[in-house]
């Protein structure tokens, strides 16, 4: 059986994941040996035909994918921030995302490669998350007297965050294109995950004391992860 191992060092345990294409993700910890996930997929096979089917079928009733384009402007509500983007085509080899002035950002270099593009707007993105997502953690980890040991920013395929064993806490980058409390609900969240490791009863408890309305911001976090702008996402596609 085809698949793609995800191997990442947040992962608990073994699990299945078939993407919106129709392919098959196994995401696994370190040092998982590739007999234990082969007994996996024999295990799981009824359940990967069945999903690998539902995503044939709603790939059917999509209308096809717009091309990738440059947005003209880059928007960040988690901290209220817009830029006016204009390309500037260089002879450099790569593409980069270039401040100019405020409210206005160039992205220079070989901007007639998409890619390149795409992947320059993506660290550009990291980086704003390393600027604004690191120090809002800290802040409410000391406010709130949970323990953080340590903070990454990435994007992620599926998770706005995750944590650690040892605490320490990894931050999806496109967490800035939320609105202020559905980014406070994600951090309040993973921080209740450095003292209860699971999504226990007294997990949920522990969250309710920090985010009284966690039940809405769960809510509203699945309907926004499905209308992300498509620079955002890893190939044009809305990212959920």
């Amino acid at each position: 059986m085809d698949y793609r191992l995800r191997v990442t060092r947040w992962a608990r345990g073994l699990s299945l994941r078939v993407t919106a294409q129709g392919a098959l993700e196994v995401v696994a910890p370190r040092r998982v040996g590739r007999r234990t996930i082969a007994h996996l997929l024999t295990q799981e096979q009824a359940w990967i035909q069945t999903a690998m089917a539902e995503a044939a079928a709603r790939r059917q009733t999509l209308p096809p994918p717009l091309p990738w384009l440059v947005p003209p402007a880059l928007t960040l509500p988690a901290v209220g921030a817009h830029w006016t983007l204009t390309l500037r085509p260089t002879a450099a080899r790569g593409v980069r995302v270039v401040p100019v002035g405020p409210g206005r950002l160039v992205l220079a270099g070989r901007v007639g490669d998409t890619p390149a593009c795409r992947q320059a707007l993506h660290r550009w993105l990291v980086r704003e998350g390393q600027v604004h997502l690191v120090p809002r953690l800290a802040d409410l980890s000391c406010t709130l007297g949970l323990p953080c040991t340590r903070t990454t920013v990435r994007l992620a395929r599926s998770r706005w965050g995750s944590c650690s064993r040892t605490g320490a806490i990894a931050l999806n980058a496109r967490l800035l294109l939320l609105a202020p409390p559905l980014v406070d609900y994600v951090l309040v969240h993973e921080l209740c995950h450095t003292l209860e490791p699971n999504h226990s009863p007294a997990f949920w408890t522990l969250v309710a004391q920090h985010c009284p309305d966690y039940h809405r911001y769960r809510r509203e976090l699945r309907a926004a992860g499905r209308q992300l702008p498509p620079w955002a996402a890893d190939s044009g596609e809305p990212w959920a």
